[in-house]
């Protein structure tokens, strides 16, 4: 299982923004309704999320839902049950699309 700092790393050319918005998660596990999330962390092609049911497992497909813009995500790290990243996961876009309004992605922009 990755660790986070192993998962921050990957996204290093990446400028990640610390800001709490909230994101429907829509899993396909039978039975899970979507689900509201709030992020920690975003960069323009991943997240760290508060952990929600129907996220169960490392390259599970979900999509997350920002407004009125979705975007099909892979879960790359899912944190350990003990320890400060307790109850939080990570996705990284599969698309070109960016879920971010235009004002955050403004803010988004890769480091030179």
């Amino acid at each position: 299982m990755a660790s986070l700092s192993q998962y921050l790393s990957t996204l290093n050319k990446d400028r990640r923004l610390a800001v709490a918005l909230p994101v429907k998660v829509i899993s396909n596990e039978v039975g899970v309704a979507p689900q509201w999330s709030c992020t920690y962390e975003i960069s323009r092609r991943g997240a760290r999320l508060k952990h929600v049911r129907g996220v169960m497992v490392e390259g599970q497909e979900i999509w997350l839902k920002r407004l009125d813009v979705s975007a099909k995500y892979r879960v790359t790290w899912i944190g350990k049950d003990t320890g400060s990243t307790e109850g939080q996961f990570a996705a990284e876009c599969m698309e070109d699309t960016t879920i971010w309004e235009d004002e955050i992605n403004g803010k988004l922009q890769p480091i030179a």
